[in-house]
């Protein structure tokens, strides 16, 4: 196989190793993996061009070892993250079978009408471990809330924060939704930055609830639909 033969191989199996370390929860979002990204894209260029001569041929290769470098890095972070995210799922089954009746007792609860629905509200138990002095403790809490309540269902909530590190752990349970992520630092500990992270959970829970009213019906029986003012059958 020539130089030029290897480069490219040796540079789409470090793209297939970078694929699998974005798949990690929130590892798309890293500054590593983004660098990673650019440098496989900087690279795949630089090979294309390394038939030219022999410096290009130079350059393609420092530029592909730079890419290599930066995807170790991305590899790093994506073990961390998946760690985090199996620690987190522990500790919510755990906080689930040791504190359940504690949690709704300390629970954070709103109720909200289920959007388009006569019936249903919508229920938030939010357990938060920020601390009471963070200048955005409530302002987050209620977002959560507001933001989860308003997509109707019952939902649960739990922020962790670990207390020799700057992440907080986001778990959140739901209609349809069953999710842990990360958030890494001040910038992702907001209530604006929280309600965006929300936003695609919410969007599978009023999904799901409009299949579920699809199965009941129109006049609230499965199978049956209103035509003159009397149900048909399907």
């Amino acid at each position: 196989m020539g130089r030029i033969a290897q480069l490219k191989s040796d540079l789409e199996d470090l793209a297939d190793e970078l694929e699998e370390a974005s798949q990690a929860a929130d590892a798309a979002q890293q500054p590593e993996v983004a660098q990673a990204r650019a440098l496989v894209e900087e690279a795949r260029a630089a090979v294309a061009s390394a038939f030219l001569s022999r410096r290009a041929l130079v350059q393609a290769t420092e530029t592909v070892g730079r890419a290599r470098e930066a995807i170790s890095a991305a590899l790093g972070v994506s073990r961390v993250l998946r760690e985090r995210a199996q620690a987190l799922r522990t500790r919510s089954a755990q906080i689930m079978e040791e504190s359940a009746e504690a949690q709704r007792e300390r629970a954070a609860r709103s109720w909200a009408r289920e959007p388009g629905s006569g019936a249903q509200p919508g229920a938030v138990a939010l357990q938060s471990a920020i601390p009471p002095g963070h200048p955005d403790k409530k302002a987050i809490e209620a977002a959560i809330v507001e933001t989860l309540a308003a997509a109707g269902g019952h939902w649960e909530v739990w922020i962790t924060v670990p207390a020799t590190a700057g992440w907080w752990g986001l778990c959140v349970r739901g209609p349809s939704v069953d999710w842990v992520g990360t958030l890494q630092d001040a910038r992702e500990q907001t209530s604006a930055a929280i309600t965006a992270r929300l936003a695609p959970l919410v969007r599978v829970a009023e999904a799901e609830t409009r299949y579920r009213r699809g199965l009941r019906g129109p006049a609230g029986r499965p199978g049956t639909a209103r035509r003159g003012g009397s149900p048909r059958e399907l």
